[in-house]
């Protein structure tokens, strides 16, 4: 037990350590003379508020991360529901498809839509369309498993058996009452998968690098310039991606505690 703590421990630290040290780094004055970081100042972080390159490239990563979460829960989430309504092999092939995207490294891809998209099609393409399409495959996995986690829980089968003796079509028991129950897991869908594509580096440095600048390769880029506003970034989209996480840990949590209190016999 007391090395399994003071294992525990040491993971802590080194997790910890790294994002203490660029929060400490965004803070201070100067960090270059001795080991620990001289004075205490807001001058990054008002610094990097105010910038309109990073006020820009903050709204075109959020517009562009969202636009790529709703097209992958119109589409992904839509093919996941009438899967699991429709036949248990095309679930399992929906599985299988929701593997590919670890298993292509986001290089190949960015260079693989260059090719194609940027290189033969590119003159009457827009390069943020050609984004989205190219992001939201790759935010399907976690759409599917949130959702298949959440109707595993409903039960859906049962569900859809005892409305088919009721007399309800298939189209009104998925407006009046799948999706209403599934309205949480589909909200932490949409959040998990914004925060995902908010995050993504290497297609949109790739892909948008020269033309349009976003969030991840920009903190990358000053980093070479100051340090202290880079740092000062970092901190600012970590503190986003926080709370947004936070939201939809929330909300995965609400809805399995809704589902598993009408699940008690009343």
């Amino acid at each position: 037990m007391k090395w399994s703590r003071l294992a525990l421990a040491l993971v802590l630290v080194l997790a910890l350590l790294p994002p203490l040290a660029v929060l400490l780094y965004a803070f201070s004055t100067r960090w270059d003379r001795s080991l620990l970081p001289e004075g205490a100042t807001w001058a990054w972080m008002v610094e990097t508020v105010r910038s309109p390159r990073v006020q820009a490239a903050v709204a075109q990563t959020l517009a562009l991360s969202l636009a790529s979460a709703l097209l992958t829960l119109l589409v992904g989430g839509a093919a996941t529901i009438v899967a699991r309504l429709v036949s248990p092999r095309v679930t399992a092939l929906l599985d299988a498809l929701s593997l590919l995207p670890y298993a292509i490294p986001p290089v190949v891809i960015a260079i693989g839509a260059l090719e194609l998209f940027v290189g033969r099609w590119g003159g009457w393409l827009d390069l943020r369309v050609v984004y989205v399409l190219v992001v939201s495959p790759l935010l399907f996995p976690l759409l599917h498993k949130t959702l298949a986690a959440a109707m595993r829980q409903l039960d859906v089968a049962p569900l859809m058996e005892a409305a088919h003796t009721l007399g309800a079509s298939d189209g009104y028991v998925l407006r009046r009452v799948l999706l209403p129950l599934l309205a949480p897991a589909l909200v932490a869908g949409l959040l998990l998968c914004w925060v995902t594509a908010a995050m993504e580096f290497a297609i949109a440095n790739l892909l948008l690098g020269g033309s349009i600048e976003m969030l991840q390769p920009l903190m990358n880029g000053m980093r070479n310039v100051n340090g202290h506003l880079s740092a000062a970034l970092v901190a600012l989209s970590f503190a986003v991606l926080a709370a947004m996480g936070t939201m939809v840990e929330g909300l995965i949590a609400w809805n399995t505690r809704r589902n598993s209190s009408s699940d008690r016999p009343r």
